[in-house]
């Protein structure tokens, strides 16, 4: 009895295994050979079906000041249109976030005010002005998006760009601004205080603007999705201090800070400058080699100090937090574009984290600026 009992275990793991490994119908072929459930579950879908992430890691281009003109980005626009994003996330605070901390409580009430002053500003004179509120605006906003590009008239636009601003979405309506030609700019009926701010955004080196709005126009994509995530502010707030306290008293620390200058990285800049192409800066800011020296200066020492206090562990934690809330911020947006190219404009300080926690995803395929052709 016991050997056929064995014989018929045997028989239906076979039939079972074999069964997962052969899927006829979809005429897909899965090999099991790793144990690790999740890589399984990646191995289900077959490449040229997963969503490519493009992380590109930026710097804050608004300090080059009176040395940036939108020629410098040429070369990298030209390359981030050959890999045809669907969807652009942009480096701001999402509007969901900007509405949530207004009604949190007196902290994020005034830490959303500093951060997102412009967005607060302009949302509340367009909703007294038109009598909106932000849950009609958003509804209006996804009514409206439901159009083709198009099919969006010189109303639909105008109409967009009133209830984008009134959801705090200023880089969605500047890049919707951007569409009007020079007339129809002229004769939509808004305030001209707020022409001049869309206007302003639209012309801006900042790099949600000059890479942001300028690459979704040329590819006629109709939105932007800020996903940067500040929620960890109110406990660095907390123990920044005493952080920095003890930090000063660490030899660990302090002889860390003889090594902080990245010459090799101030060298690219100024090359690039000089040819007016920064397209082989992003490459090395981009790049594996940068990556690891500068996530080690930047974070590494966090794991070396060994504080009592263990604040040392606590920052990089909560760093660790930020990157994965904008994880998770990237993977709701692009739940809904499924095989499609996202493009991330990011600090380039979050890019490796960012890669690694989305390339542990089901269906999604980290790329990088080497791999477009």
């Amino acid at each position: 009895m016991k050997v056929k009992l064995i014989l018929l275990i045997v028989s239906f793991s076979v039939l079972f295994f074999g069964c997962l490994k052969e899927m006829p119908d979809k005429e897909l072929t899965v090999s099991i050979e790793s144990e690790d459930p999740i890589k399984n579950l990646q191995k289900l879908t077959p490449d040229e079906f997963k969503s490519n992430i493009l992380i590109l890691g930026v710097p804050p281009l608004n300090v080059l000041r009176k040395d940036f003109s939108p020629a410098l980005l040429d070369s990298l626009i030209f390359v981030l249109k050959k890999f045809n994003p669907s969807l652009i996330c942009v480096d701001g605070i999402s509007p969901k976030e900007i509405e949530a901390f207004q009604h949190l409580d007196d902290y994020h009430s005034k830490l959303v005010s500093s951060l997102a002053p412009q967005e607060i500003k302009l949302a509340e004179l367009v909703r007294k002005k038109y009598k909106i509120s932000y849950s009609k605006a958003a509804d209006e906003v996804d009514s409206l998006l439901r159009k083709d590009y198009s099919q969006i008239s010189f109303d639909d636009r105008l109409e967009l760009i009133k209830n984008l601003i009134a959801t705090y979405d200023i880089y969605s309506a500047s890049l919707q601004w951007s569409y009007f030609t020079k007339e129809e700019k002229s004769k939509a009926e808004i305030e001209p205080s707020i022409k001049d701010e869309l206007e302003n955004l639209v012309n801006s080196n900042d790099e949600n603007s000059s890479i942001g709005i300028r690459l979704a126009s040329q590819l006629k994509i109709q939105k932007l999705y800020p996903i940067n995530d500040y929620s960890d502010k109110f406990y660095l707030d907390k123990i920044s201090d005493k952080l920095y306290e003890e930090m000063l008293i660490s030899e660990v620390y302090l002889n860390s800070r003889k090594d902080v200058l990245d010459f090799q990285t101030d060298r690219k800049l100024k090359e690039a400058l000089a040819k007016k192409n920064l397209f082989p800066f992003f490459r090395h800011i981009n790049s594996v080699d940068y990556l690891i020296n500068s996530s080690n200066k930047n974070w590494g020492i966090y794991y070396k100090m060994f504080l009592d206090s263990g604040l040392d562990r606590t920052r990089v934690a909560l760093w660790e937090m930020k990157c994965l809330r904008i994880a998770a911020n990237i993977r709701e947006i692009s739940s809904f574009y499924p095989g499609k190219n996202v493009l991330v404009i990011i600090d380039v300080s979050a890019k490796p984290f960012l890669e690694e926690y989305l390339s542990s995803l089901g269906d999604v395929i980290v790329t990088s600026l080497d791999k477009i052709n």
